[in-house]
């Protein structure tokens, strides 16, 4: 009989998939069933050896203070102890791969294969961003030593003679600058400004002492001047280190390292196929998993991968939960000083040094569409970071798109974008559907706003998942995406971290239009001032073959003819759905082949799930939950610290809000 388990912070809920009640423990006390075991278990829940468990009759014994194992009854008689590799009491990234006598043993951690080797100079990490001035490029790299090079750091650039590669001199060259970025290890930040870029000309580009050249098509000129066809940006959030499932198919879940060469066998798909099309790439927060991991090791390396992709198209990025701490925000302020910040006040304090550029929020134009990076961060701070605070930035928010308003001529579609959900549902946690949980707070500052001065988009990541919704406002929405009477909200988190996301509980809301938890990227295509075609890129090889790596799930036309701010008396009023729909194919859940709940009936699984755990109850969920992470977590591989992206009390990731609870539990991590 199959057993299943969860255990979060020691907290244990066993079922069987005929038999939804809790095991019964007896050891010399009545038998009761037991649902939640205490964190660490009493004294006698512990054995020192598999056959005092083995001798006492239990399934589940407590080895020590780190591990959980399993005795399999058929193993009764050899004295065997069987352990459930996929739990731990400790943390993410413990599991116990043999067991002895004594104790369980716990390995040391896979290790990742080694990184590229340095390039001359130990120039690594570069990335183009677009300049404040229309006719300008930024490029920014990382060295471990002041320069790079002899000389003082610079990059010579040109006109494109050919494919990027080593060659001769380029005829221009610009002097970078350095700063000194002391936290999680010792590391160098450079940028330079190539300037008198013409638009739609192909440039080539070699930093200082590096042994490689780079090439990228320019396209940085705001408004339709000089555009020769549409404007093509890629978006996308919570990106890491491992589980990189966007970049590439070969990126796996197990390492860090996905650089060019990991993915030199296969780049007709994913963000590495995005390069020769696309004009500009948005991450919306949340970077490696983060910056200071490993000593900041983890950081290097997500850089290093990027690299294949931000060092062609520029890299334009938002501050995530994940660049909170403050070792983690030093990392994004200083690795991410080359964005084209406007910002009041223009600088920002860290750990790593006072002035550093505020890139927390910020905009700028690409071709026809006005961005506007927001701090949805500070929101909750009670703090504020020397000059920076919320109220600061809504200042500036609201100044900023007073002007972008005034510019629509030029530039005809606004969108703002930060890292956390002003509408989502594709989180059964506070963030998205409990009053007073964050996306209601974001709503009641951000929505008037956007409403007032006609912003066209909403994107944001946090949610490891896709949402796009119709033009929705104060909860009401229109089933159109002609002349839209409101924004529309993109939730696009999926890019690929180690937190899974859960699959759906809750039903879509009337105004979601399509979501999915499968991993992928967004594409927007900006065909003209009232023409923009929309698509959600699936890039998930974890349950899905490699033919339908990249393929679109997602497809939609905005048309928009009169763009500027939206009016009271036209707001939307109805719902785009009836409340309460299920229509299957409003959803696209990732987990929905290894449910087995599907009963033929073609109905929704938010339905078959709901029915499930009526009849079965939420323990019975919440073994089929943990059988799916086991699932993801064998897919991974020896070493992956794939979890769930938040689990709720009683073990599940349905319903969950942790960040309420007291405890934090092994399986619990920030979103």
């Amino acid at each position: 009989m199959l057993l299943l388990l969860t255990i979060i912070a020691g907290t244990v809920a066993a079922t069987s998939p005929t038999d939804a009640t809790v095991q019964t423990v007896q050891h010399g006390v009545s038998a009761q069933p037991v649902l939640l075991a205490p964190s660490p278990p009493p004294p006698s829940w512990k054995y020192t050896n598999c056959t005092s468990c083995l001798g006492a009759g239990l399934l589940w014994c407590y080895l020590d203070d780190r591990c959980w194992t399993h005795y399999d009854p058929k193993d009764r008689g050899t004295q065997a102890c069987k352990l459930n590799l996929e739990w731990c009491a400790a943390g993410s990234e413990c599991g116990c791969t043999t067991c002895g006598d004594q104790q369980c043993q716990i390995p040391a951690p896979a290790p990742n294969p080694p990184p590229t080797p340095s390039r001359a100079g130990g120039v690594q990490q570069v990335h183009l961003a677009l300049g404040k001035a229309a006719d300008t490029m930024t490029v920014a790299w990382t060295t471990m030593n002041a320069t790079g090079s002899a000389s003082a750091p610079g990059v010579q650039y040109g006109p494109a003679t050919g494919t990027a590669g080593a060659g001769g001199p380029l005829p221009s060259h610009v002097v970078g600058d350095t700063r000194v970025l002391n936290v999680s290890g010792l590391r160098y930040t450079h940028v330079a400004t190539l300037s008198g870029l013409q638009p739609n000309h192909a440039y080539e580009y070699q930093v200082d002492g590096d042994s490689i050249r780079f090439n990228f098509t320019f396209r940085r000129q705001g408004g339709a001047s000089g555009r020769t066809g549409p404007d093509r940006h890629i978006i996308f959030g919570d990106l890491g280190a491992s589980h990189a499932f966007s970049i590439c198919d070969a990126c796996t879940a197990g390492v860090d390292n996905c650089e060019h060469d990991a993915c030199s066998q296969n780049r007709s798909a994913g963000l590495v196929a995005e390069i020769a099309t696309a004009d500009m790439m948005l991450h919306v927060g949340d970077f490696a998993y983060d910056f200071d991991g490993n000593g900041g090791l983890r950081g290097d390396q997500f850089m290093r991968n990027i690299e294949q992709v931000a060092a062609h198209v520029p890299y334009m990025v938002s501050h995530g939960n994940h660049e909170d701490s403050d070792a983690n925000l030093a990392h994004y302020i200083e690795r991410f000083r080359s964005m084209p910040s406007n910002a009041v006040p223009s600088t920002v304090d860290t750990v790593a040094g006072n002035g550093g550029v505020n890139t927390l929020w910020y905009s700028w134009d690409a071709g026809l569409v006005h961005y506007v990076a927001i701090d949805t961060e500070i929101w909750d701070k009670s703090r504020s970071q020397g000059n920076v605070s919320r109220a600061a930035m809504l200042a500036w928010l609201k100044t900023d798109l007073e002007k972008a308003n005034a510019n629509r001529a030029t530039v005809p579609w606004i969108v703002c974008h930060g890292h956390q959900s002003v509408y989502c549902s594709t989180g059964d946690d506070g963030d998205c559907n409990l009053p007073g949980g964050s996306a209601f707070n974001y709503r009641l500052y951000l929505e008037p706003l956007f409403f007032e001065y006609g912003v066209d988009f909403w994107f944001n990541g946090h949610e490891h998942s896709y949402e796009r919704s119709f033009p929705v406002y104060k909860g009401k929405s229109d089933r159109s995406n002609i002349d839209p009477k409101a924004t529309i909200y993109v939730v696009t988190g999926a890019a690929g971290c180690s937190e899974m996301h859960e699959g759906f509980t809750r039903v879509a809301p009337s105004w979601s239009a399509f979501r999915s938890n499968t991993f992928g990227y967004s594409r927007m295509t900006v065909y003209n001032a009232s023409h923009l075609h929309w698509q959600q890129v699936q890039t998930d090889p974890t349950l899905f073959g490699k033919e339908l790596y990249g393929r679109v799930i997602d497809d939609a036309w905005i048309v928009q003819h009169h763009h500027g701010p939206f009016n009271l008396s036209t707001a939307p009023t109805g719902t785009a759905f009836k409340l309460g729909d299920e229509t299957p194919a409003r959803s696209l859940d990732h987990w929905d082949p290894l449910l087995g709940l599907d009963d033929g009936s073609g109905r929704a699984t938010t339905a078959l799930i709901r029915e499930f755990i009526e009849e079965h109850g939420e323990a019975a969920f919440a073994a089929k939950e943990a059988e799916l992470l086991a699932t993801a977590k064998r897919y991974a591989g020896a070493g992956s610290s794939t979890v769930w992206e938040d689990v709720r009390e009683d073990g599940s990731s349905a319903g969950a809000w942790f960040k309420q609870f007291a405890w934090r539990g092994a399986n619990a991590t920030q979103q």
